[in-house]
């Protein structure tokens, strides 16, 4: 699965289909547009990746 992908599918998991862009936007204190651009381009920063593998072990949402 592509790194823009995997990005769009765990933050679903985390905050539904809906609002995702705008709810993780704001769990990370980005702009959407920032979002949008790793969606986009698949060029997600390594500490948002990190941010994002917490989200999910805080939750006890598995990543797989």
């Amino acid at each position: 699965m592509e790194q823009s992908e995997k990005l769009k599918d765990i933050a679903i998991k985390l905050y539904g289909e809906d609002r995702w862009q705008q709810d993780l936007a704001e769990a990370l204190d980005v702009d959407t547009s920032s979002i949008r651009r790793w969606k986009t381009y698949g060029n997600c920063p390594g500490p948002v990746k990190a941010a994002v593998r917490c989200f999910l072990r805080e939750r006890g949402i598995n990543e797989r």
